[in-house]
């Protein structure tokens, strides 16, 4: 269908007639079914981003590893049990760069009652306590992205050719709704909010593309143009007297990093990636594309509306300085209020329009987010180590450790009937052992741009992160201030930092084929971006570089 989600009409892809597709809910214990049926002209797939596949791995959505693509016309019913998973997730399209055209949503197993939860902890009453659970009972999806005006195929093809990274998103969406981005967006206080990145910014904030292919330079693309509009923002009401807010925040963008802020207000963050945290007390929420966070938001200034802020956070190349909003609007025992007027105030907003903090903003710390399940804990030694050394070798090819990555007519689930079983992308670990993946940006590469790396059907442990150089071959062998193994972070996705490393480690316990991949990347369709595969018994890891390969999780 046609939709216009920033106030500038284009197709889109639609589920049951929506942009984005419609929330999915359930509990923990449920057993979900959800029947796909394809009625665009193309093929594809639905991935469920984040869940564990435990003994149903053919459910996870993955074109070339764990199923055959949905062809036009066809129908297929993915059926995940969910035992004892809660939190929040999302669901995308996993073939070629559909997902960028508005084929995802946001999925919610809501936990056990009989659940310890951690902001528990801010309850001073009775009172209080229940006005928390009921506040995480009604929490609030958010699904933040980037968006383009062109179709996700337009886009592609310029890559493709010219070889310059579309990093020039047009706008930024909360559930689907903004507004056409201008440097400087409404309550924005001046130009002096706007920390500038290398480089001059051009009408929607972007500064211009380091690489291209020979023959091609600037005046080979669109010239960079931005056209104010006034479409409805994302509005979110609150009642006061409750005395609490819980929001699901999800970055389900295609290149942007995102910092979200609520003005005015802090944000405990007590969930990620689904799972119950250790509670933290932060003003700006950094995220990561496919990171999600869950928050609770304390009511406790006038009745007002009040800007929730998101932005692109420039890393590396990817410099764009872009803002929207969306606005949580408090109410009284139900009342509305009575002027339209949204509060703002340049003291008690918290980020600057390039996404980082101001200097009294407290940012999140995500090596402090320990699982609140003390049980949730490493184990003390690993089975095996495999390091991961990502590089670009040309302006649209990525390899890891070498290999570029082709998707197999035939899935890797199938075994050695697939013509990936034996592909130098394809790792084969054995079962119920416990691997340390060691992902470090070759010093040779081309660009040396971070990415989000994101490990299907399985959580991982994120031993440590950072920049400059990882010179140990096993996790053992690094000093304990590099690597935590006592309450490290339990994720399904980290960003592996620009120039810098990351370790994880995981439990092979979920048999079959599963996938690692970059989020936030081009993906092509002859060269998918590099993309490494572990198995065991057929698991594969893959990472998409942000030049080869569109966000695809």
């Amino acid at each position: 269908g046609v939709k216009a989600p920033d106030g500038y009409p284009r197709e889109v892809y639609l589920i049951n007639g929506q942009q984005p597709g419609p929330l999915v809910e359930a509990d923990e214990g449920d057993v979900l079914e959800i029947n796909v049926q394809n009625e665009l002209d193309v093929e594809n797939t639905v991935h469920w981003h984040g869940l564990l596949q435990r003994g149903t791995p053919e459910m996870d959505g993955v074109p070339g590893v764990t199923q055959f693509p949905i062809a036009p016309g066809a129908n297929f019913t993915y059926r995940i049990p969910l035992g004892d998973q809660y939190g929040f997730y999302w669901y995308h399209s996993h073939f070629k760069t559909y997902y960028n055209d508005a084929i995802r949503g946001s999925l919610i197993v809501h936990p056990s009652p009989f659940r310890q939860r951690p902001f528990e902890s801010l309850a001073r009453s009775d009172v209080e306590q229940n006005a928390l659970l009921q506040a995480e009972k009604d929490a609030i999806p958010v699904l933040l992205t980037d968006w383009y005006h062109n179709l996700s195929n337009a886009i592609y093809d310029q890559y493709i050719e010219t070889g310059a990274y579309p990093n020039c998103v047009d706008s930024l969406l909360a559930n689907g709704q903004g507004r056409s981005a201008a440097l400087l967006p409404s309550g924005s206080s001046s130009t002096a909010d706007i920390a500038t990145p290398t480089g001059s910014l051009g009408p929607r904030g972007c500064t211009p593309p380091m690489m291209f292919k020979p023959g091609y330079n600037m005046s080979s693309l669109p010239p960079e143009t931005c056209t104010n509009t006034t479409s409805p923002v994302l509005t979110i009401t609150a009642n006061q007297s409750q005395g609490w807010l819980a929001l699901h925040l999800v970055n389900a963008g295609s290149t942007s990093k995102l910092s979200v802020s609520l003005d005015a207000h802090f944000m405990y963050v007590y969930a990620a990636d689904g799972l119950f945290v250790e509670l933290q007390e932060v003003k700006v929420l950094p995220i990561s594309i496919g990171q999600r966070y869950s928050v609770m938001i304390k009511l406790d200034q006038p009745p007002g509306q009040y800007y929730l802020r998101f932005a692109s956070l420039p890393v590396g190349d990817m410099q764009q300085v872009i803002e929207d909003q969306a606005i949580i609007s408090y109410q009284v025992d139900g009342a509305p209020r009575s002027s339209n007027n949204t509060l703002y105030d340049s003291q008690s907003t918290w980020m600057l329009v390039n996404g980082s903090a101001k200097h009294d903003g407290s940012t999140l710390d995500a090596a402090q987010l320990a699982p609140f399940d003390q049980t949730i804990s490493p184990a003390a030694h690993t089975n095996q180590t495999r390091t991961f050394e990502i590089s670009q070798t040309g302006v649209v090819t990525w390899v890891v450790n070498g290999s570029s990555y082709s998707e197999p007519s035939t899935p890797v689930i199938f075994g050695n009937i697939s013509d990936g079983w034996t592909a130098g992308y394809t790792l084969h670990m054995p079962a119920n052992a416990t691997v340390d993946i060691i992902m470090k940006i070759a010093n040779s590469s081309m660009d040396t741009m971070g990415h989000p790396m994101h490990l299907h059907g399985h959580k991982f442990w994120v031993l440590g992160t950072g920049t400059g150089s990882f010179p140990y071959t096993t996790a053992a062998e690094a000093p304990k201030s590099m690597i935590n193994v006592q309450n490290p972070p339990y994720r399904d996705t980290v960003e592996l930092p620009a120039s810098g490393w990351a370790v994880i480690r995981f439990i092979t316990q979920e048999p079959g084929s599963s996938i690692v991949t970059s989020n936030g990347t081009l993906r092509g369709e002859h060269d998918r971006a590099a993309e490494n595969a572990a198995e065991h018994g057929g698991k594969r890891c893959e990472q998409r570089g942000k030049r080869s390969d569109f966000v695809d999780a």
